[in-house]
C-alpha cells in the first residue's frame, strides 16, 4: 500500500513490540516520522508473568530495541498492564526491570504498581487501558495520589472510545495530561467476560488460550454484528479525534496468544495514516479481538447466507455519528446487526 505523507499524524502513533528481531528495521524505521513511542511488556525471561505474546523474548533483544529507539528519539514505554498481581512480592522485580531498561514511561495497571513507582519518583507514568477509567471521578481518584505530577498520560477507557464529549471534558479538566486512545482493539462493548479474558491470558504465561472459554468465542454467526459495538475505530474516522487525542495506540503485540508479523503491523499503520476506507472484514481482521468474529467464507462473500458479501462493504459514512450518539441498547437497536444482515447495496438504519 502506498503511504500518504500525512503530517497531522507525525509522532502520533504508539506501536506495540511483537518481539521480532527485525521489528525495528521493518516497522520502526519505515514509519519513524509517525511513531511517537513503542511499548512492550518484558518476556518471561525477565521474570514477568504477563508475557502474553512473546514469552521467550531474550532480555538482550529488548535492551537492543530500547537503545535503537533512543538513538532515533522515539519513546519506549514499559507496560505493566497485566492482571493477577497477588501482592507486593512482585514489585521489586518490576522495579529492577525498569531500572535496567530505563524506559521513558511506565504504564501501570492499578494503585499497587502505581504507588510503588510514585514512591520511587524516577519515571513518568501512564494509566493503562486495563484500568478502564471511564469517568472523571475515577480519574480524580488516581491523579490525587500523585501530587508530584508523575502521571503524565492516560489511556482512555474502553467504554469512552466514541464519547467525544467525555474526552473533551478530560482535556478541559486536565489540560496537561496526555490523552491516548486505543485505535484498533475490537472487544465487544461491555463484554461480560472482558476481565476474565484478560486475566486468563495473563495467567496462561504465554500459552495459547482456549478461545472457546470466552463470550466472544461462543457467539453464533448471527451474533457477529456485536463486534461493531466495540471500540475499534475505522481508519477513515481517525480525523474526528483531531485536537482531542495526543497519541493513538495501535495494538500490535499479538493476537490469540501468538505474535503478529511485521508486515501485518506495517499494514495497520498504513491504514490509519492513509485514513483508509476499510471494509467490515478488514476492520475485523485488523482489530485485536475482532478476528474471532471473522468467518473465512463470509469475509470472501461466499457461503450463500444472507450476510454473504456484507463483510466486503466499507463502513457506512454515518457509522461514527451513530456510535457517538449510541445509547448502547443493543437488545433493541438494529443498526449494527443490519450492517451484517442487509443485502449488498442497502444501508442499515437505526
Amino acid at each position: 500500500m502506498r503511504l500518504k505523507d500525512n503530517k497531522k499524524y507525525y509522532r502520533k502513533f504508539s506501536v506495540g513490540y511483537n518481539g521480532d528481531k527485525d521489528f525495528f528495521r521493518a516497522v520502526v524505521l519505515p514509519f519513524k516520522k509517525y511513531i511517537s513511542s513503542v511499548y512492550s511488556t518484558p518476556g518471561l525471561s525477565l521474570g514477568v508473568s504477563s508475557a502474553r505474546f512473546v514469552p521467550g523474548m531474550p532480555p538482550g533483544r529488548l535492551r537492543a530495541l530500547r537503545a535503537a529507539l533512543k538513538a532515533e528519539n522515539i519513546g519506549f514505554n514499559l507496560v505493566y498492564n497485566f492482571d493477577g498481581i497477588s501482592g507486593s512480592a512482585a514489585l521489586p522485580g518490576l522495579v529492577k526491570i525498569a531500572n535496567a531498561l530505563k524506559p521513558d514511561a511506565v504504564t501501570v495497571n492499578g494503585t499497587c504498581v502505581m504507588d510503588e513507582f510514585l514512591r520511587l519518583g524516577r519515571y513518568e507514568l501512564s494509566i493503562s487501558i486495563i484500568n478502564d477509567i471511564n469517568s472523571l471521578n475515577q480519574l480524580h481518584q488516581l491523579l490525587e495520589r500523585d501530587p508530584a505530577g508523575l502521571i503524565t498520560s492516560y489511556n482512555i477507557g474502553r467504554r469512552k472510545t466514541y464519547d467525544l464529549k467525555y474526552i473533551a471534558a478530560v482535556r478541559k479538566a486536565f489540560p496537561g495530561l496526555k490523552l491516548r486512545l486505543m485505535a484498533n482493539e475490537g472487544c465487544i462493548f461491555e463484554c461480560p467476560d472482558q476481565g476474565f479474558h484478560s486475566c486468563s491470558m495473563t495467567m496462561g504465561l504465554g500459552a495459547k488460550p482456549d478461545q472457546g472459554l470466552f463470550y466472544c468465542g461462543k457467539l453464533a454467526p448471527d451474533q457477529r454484528w456485536r463486534f461493531l459495538t466495540g471500540q475499534y475505530v475505522p481508519p477513515k474516522f481517525l480525523p474526528r479525534y483531531a485536537g482531542l487525542v495526543d497519541e493513538f495506540k495501535v495494538a500490535s503485540r499479538g493476537v490469540h496468544g501468538w505474535p503478529v508479523s511485521n508486515d501485518f503491523i506495517a499494514g495497520l499503520l498504513a491504514d490509519y495514516i492513509n485514513e483508509a476506507d476499510v471494509t467490515l472484514a478488514r476492520g475485523m481482521q485488523s482489530a485485536f479481538g475482532g478476528t474471532l468474529f471473522l468467518s473465512g467464507n463470509d469475509a470472501r462473500g461466499e457461503g450463500g447466507g444472507k450476510a454473504a458479501g456484507a463483510y466486503l462493504r466499507p463502513y457506512p459514512d454515518d457509522f461514527f455519528d451513530v456510535r457517538t450518539a449510541c445509547a448502547h441498547d443493543c437488545w433493541q437497536c438494529s443498526y449494527c446487526r443490519r450492517l451484517l444482515a442487509a443485502p449488498a447495496g442497502k444501508r442499515a438504519r437505526k
